[in-house]
């Protein structure tokens, strides 16, 4: 009996020894605040409990607002739900655009966009955003989740990534401070007769720039397969020209060191190792019912010799409401040349539009005097000025980047409005890219560019016409150097760039990813569930590149003054493992027999290059045309003319 009762006491001793330690360990765990889940997609409703310091009190918000005294206090669990039967708020803001003045749409010289206010509870998630308060009334720093249910069944969201974007609505939709909205700036701002009829220029807070009117909030990217693979609090602008307008309209995310002490988006978001400090959610531009064009042309020319971007799609929630389809693609600027052409991002000096957008205060007087002066001025006919040009712009990337947009048929705010060039102000012997030279940029073709009523525009006529840049592309095209450079560089593009079975493959590609979100998009913004719309825009864009080649290439000869006829060129290599062949600018896309055609203007040659893989070694050419078959041995590099009736030629490799 006694051994019991010691037992007993034992045993009482010990659960209270246990559950002291438990209190002091749970008092000591909990230091900041935290939640029970976090932000995620979840297939059933959940019970979410938030903790926080002992002698602290809990407020948080559901509205993307900033949670102060005057929030929900937190008295226990909150349910979590699928949170799009909850009542739509921002979605039905007609304040968001002049395209909701319905009187004006009929004004409006681009087409009707037909806004509407959804007549349905659009998706949403559930946003919670909660600080604790202490004894002092002071706030700890706000922590923000965000929480998708039920979307398993939900439409328009598979193999795209999900954005959300949390700030106080006030920042967006206030109308002395959102950027978001016409507000006070729209009312205090007469306009002018001639922009009139364009109601998406008139003057209003999103048409506003500058560190002034960027706002602080919380993003979280989550990846094709649901996983949340970005945190971060940034600074967002409103971002874009005239498509400021529309809506939904694009933003710059911001990293700074203001709003988390790390001045960068620490993620290898685009599969090159480049992690920006500014990310573009692109909402397509004028391009805002196909959303291909800019995909489209960046996909196209990758590899050429001017810069491109990477697009990833992107569905994104703005303050909890679904907000549309984007793409998230980077932005151009110094950490972007900084990083792809290893150069350093105080070196760099970078013209967009005409205007300084990197660099130092006389930094816009070098691109004045080189390319506004001498290379307008200067007689390109004198082939001592124009190897002066080719050492102050590296000319293929010229050619590459002129010959690739007059191909899509660009016309109106190009090359001035939307034209980009960068060099670097010292040079370094150390880096190619640090020669300085000016090299080009692709930007922006989502407008005046790749449409059906274009198909048989001269647009190598136009760009030698009218604006300053315009003025450079004809004063060059005054030089046989630069002459034949162009018109092999263009044929090199029409032939494998542009050709025919690669465009149809990618919009093929992009028309399967993109229908069903497009679908949601069009239902949200335009009121329509019929994706005819979004099918038809890109078959346009499709159907331009389908039928622009035999347009175009004649031009190419009635602009140039070629004299000789447009010839077939096949070629061939004996073994597709041994090695690679160049032709011209291109590494032709052999098929699975090593065979390739293409054609070109007999006025100039071409130009073949050979390089044998590991283990292999070149042999020789054999080249036939209809008159002859010859062999040249052993020289990797050659320069054929063409035949007037075509030619073919064939690559010999053998193991060593």
């Amino acid at each position: 009996m006694i051994k019991r009762q010691k037992i007993l006491i034992l045993l009482t001793a010990m659960c209270i020894c246990l559950g002291i330690m438990l209190l002091i360990g749970d008092k000591l765990a909990v230091t900041e605040l935290t939640f029970s889940r976090e932000s995620g997609f979840y297939e059933q409703p959940f019970t979410l409990k938030i903790s926080a310091p002992p002698g602290t009190e809990i407020y948080y918000t559901l509205d993307g607002s900033e949670p102060d005294e005057n929030a929900i206090k937190y008295a226990g669990p909150i349910l979590i739900t699928d949170a799009t039967e909850n009542e739509n708020v921002y979605s039905m803001r007609t304040d968001v655009s002049a395209g909701f003045l319905t009187e004006n749409i009929a004004r409006y010289s681009w087409g009707d966009p037909q806004y509407v206010v959804p007549a349905y509870p659009v998706d949403k998630c559930t946003v919670v955003r909660a600080a604790y308060r202490d004894a002092d009334g002071n706030f700890s720093e706000i922590k923000t989740e965000n929480y998708f249910v039920g979307f398993d069944n939900k439409m328009g969201y598979d193999d795209i990534y999900v954005m959300s974007i949390v700030t106080d609505p006030d920042d967006l939709f206030d109308e002395e401070t959102g950027i978001y909205v016409l507000g006070k700036i729209y009312q205090e701002t007469e306009r002018s007769a001639e922009l009139e009829g364009y109601w998406a220029f008139w003057n209003a807070n999103y048409h506003q720039r500058g560190m002034e009117w960027e706002r602080s909030a919380d993003v979280q990217l989550f990846d094709a397969n649901r996983q949340l693979i970005q945190r971060k609090s940034c600074g967002i602008r409103i971002q874009g020209g005239g498509s400021r307008g529309f809506v939904p309209r694009s933003m710059n995310l911001y990293a700074r060191d203001i709003y988390d002490g790390e001045g960068r988006f620490y993620i290898d978001l685009f599969g090159s190792g480049y992690m920006a400090d500014t990310i573009t959610l692109f909402a397509g531009g004028n391009d805002n019912v196909s959303k291909i064009r800019d995909i489209l042309m960046a996909r196209l020319t990758e590899g050429r010799a001017f810069a491109t971007m990477h697009y990833i799609p992107c569905a994104m929630f703005l303050d909890g409401e679904y907000w549309g389809i984007y793409w998230l693609t980077e932005k151009y600027d110094d950490a972007y040349l900084s990083y792809y052409y290893n150069v350093k991002k105080n070196n760099v000096i970078m013209i967009k539009g005409m205007g300084l957008a990197e660099g130092n205060g006389g930094d816009k007087e070098i691109y004045e005097e080189q390319i506004l002066k001498y290379m307008v001025n200067a007689d390109m006919k004198e082939e001592g000025n124009y190897q002066y040009a080719c050492e102050l712009i590296d000319m293929q990337s010229y050619i590459d980047y002129y010959a690739s947009e007059i191909y899509i048929g660009r016309y109106d705010d190009w090359p001035n409005g939307n034209e980009g060039l960068w060099r670097v102000r010292e040079k370094d012997e150390d880096n190619i890219y640090s020669d300085g030279k000016w090299r080009w940029m692709l930007f922006d073709v989502n407008y005046g560019a790749l449409s059906s009523n274009l198909i048989d525009s001269n647009t190598i006529a136009s760009t030698r016409s009218g604006s300053e840049h315009s003025k450079v592309f004809n004063n060059l095209c005054q030089n046989p150097n630069f002459q034949k450079q162009f018109v092999i560089t263009f044929m090199d593009l029409a032939n494998t760039t542009f050709a025919r079975e690669r465009v149809d493959a990618i919009v093929q590609e992009y028309t399967e990813l993109m229908t069903e979100p497009m679908q949601v998009h069009l239902k949200r913004f335009w009121g329509t569930e019929d994706t005819t719309m979004f099918l038809n825009a890109v078959m346009d864009v499709q159907n331009f590149l389908d039928c622009r080649r035999p347009y175009i290439v004649q031009y190419l000869k009635d602009e140039f003054g070629l004299t000789g006829s447009l010839a077939p060129i096949a070629l061939e290599v004996n073994d597709t493992a041994a090695g690679k062949v160049g032709l011209n600018t291109i590494e032709p896309p052999f098929d699975e027999n090593g065979k390739w055609s293409g054609e070109y203007y007999t006025d100039y040659p071409i130009t073949l290059t050979a390089s044998a893989n590991e283990g292999y070694r070149f042999v020789a050419w054999e080249v036939k045309d209809a008159c002859q078959t010859k062999v040249i041995q052993g020289r990797e590099n050659i320069e054929l003319p063409i035949s007037e009736g075509g030619m073919s030629v064939k690559a010999i490799y053998e193991k060593k």
